[in-house]
C-alpha cells in the first residue's frame, strides 16, 4: 500500500536545511564524478554499511540534495502541523533554486538521473536510527514517478518519490542536524563530505581532530593517502567551509586534520578552559601567514 502523499511547501529561500545524522557519519554517497559501480563497505565499532550500486552507478553526494530537500520539507511541514508522509511531491524548479542549482533545461533531466541512481543504490546496514538496530537492505528512495515532463519529454518539472523508511524514521524522530545553507554552494564532493563530518563531530564544539587515515575512510574517498592529503591541503588553502576553518597538522604522525569553529570568541574561551590557547593560536597564526 502506497503511503499518503505530502506536497512540499514552496521553498526557495530561507528554509531550514536538515540532514540525517547517519548519512553524515557514514560514507554512503559516492564522491566520484564518473559512474561508480563499486560495491563499497564501511565498518567501525560494530556498525557496518554496504553500498551496492546498480548499473547506472551509485548515488552521489550531489544526488543527496533531493533527499536533504525532502527531509527538510517533511520536518518543516511536521513542525507547521501539516500531515506529512514519506511519499513526497516535488516541484523541481523551487528545488533547483533552493539547492543553488542551475535552472537550465539540462538540470531537469539531471533530476531524473538523480532519482535513477538513488532508486538503484541499495544500502545494507545494521546502523541504528532512533536507537532501533536491525539489519536492513533498502534503496535510498523506494520509487519515483515523473508527473509532469518538460516539453522534450526528458526532464521532470514535477515528480513524486518515496524516501526509505530508514530516512523517514530519522526525520520523524529528529535524528537530524541543521546544515548551513551555503552547503549547497560547495562545488566539490569532498568539500561537502568534510562539511558533513565537521557538522556531525565538531558541531557546536570549538574544535575536532581526526587522523588523515581515518578521515580517508570516513569520507569514502578511493584515493591513495598521499593523493588524499594533497587534496585536503588544497581545500584547507581555499578555506571554503561555512562555520568551520580547517588546518592540517603535519607535526604529528599520522598527520591530522584540525577543524575549528569560526566563532573566535567561543574558540578562545574554550581554548583557555582547556589550556590549549597556544595550540589554537599556532594554527590561527599559520592561517594568517
Amino acid at each position: 500500500m502506497q503511503p499518503d502523499l505530502f506536497v512540499v511547501l514552496e521553498a526557495i529561500h530561507d528554509w531550514p536545511v536538515k540532514d540525517d545524522v547517519s548519512s553524515m557519519e557514514y560514507p554512503i554517497f559516492s564522491l566520484s564524478k564518473n559512474r561508480d559501480t563499486r560495491i563499497r563497505v564501511y565498518s567501525r565499532a560494530g556498525r557496518s554499511i554496504r553500498i551496492i550500486p546498480s548499473a547506472v552507478g551509485a548515488a552521489t553526494v550531489f544526488d543527496k540534495d533531493i533527499l536533504i530537500y525532502c527531509i527538510s520539507q517533511i520536518v518543516r511541514g511536521h513542525d507547521a502541523g501539516i500531515k506529512v508522509s514519506r511519499r513526497v511531491r516535488v516541484d523541481v524548479y523551487p528545488f533547483l533554486l533552493g539547492t543553488r542549482r542551475s535552472t537550465g533545461g539540462a538540470a531537469y533531466e539531471r533530476v531524473v538521473d538523480m532519482c535513477r541512481r538513488l532508486k538503484g543504490t541499495t544500502i545494507e546496514t545494521n546502523v541504528k536510527t532512533n536507537e532501533k538496530e536491525q539489519l536492513e537492505g533498502f534503496g535510498l528512495i523506494e520509487d519515483y514517478r515523473v508527473t509532469t515532463w518538460t516539453k522534450n519529454g526528458k526532464g521532470a518539472l514535477e515528480l513524486e518519490l518515496t524516501i526509505s523508511e530508514w530516512l523517514y524514521r530519522a526525520a520523524m524522530d529528529f535524528d537530524i542536524l541543521t546544515l548551513h545553507p551555503d552547503y549547497f554552494s560547495l562545488g566539490q564532493a569532498l568539500e561537502r563530505r568534510l562539511y558533513e563530518l565537521a557538522r556531525k563531530h565538531c558541531g557546536d564544539k570549538a574544535w575536532w581532530e581526526i587522523s588523515l587515515p581515518l578521515l580517508l575512510e570516513k569520507t569514502g574517498s578511493s584515493q591513495t593517502l598521499r593523493r588524499f592529503k594533497q587534496e585536503i591541503k588544497e581545500i584547507v588553502e581555499r578555506d571554503p567551509l561555512p562555520d568551520y576553518r580547517m588546518f592540517l597538522d603535519e607535526s604529528v604522525k599520522p598527520n591530522k586534520l584540525v577543524i575549528m569553529t569560526r566563532d573566535n570568541a567561543k574558540l578562545v574561551c574554550e581554548a583557555n578552559k582547556a589550556g590549549k590557547l597556544s595550540w589554537v593560536s599556532y594554527f590561527l597564526q599559520k592561517k594568517l601567514a
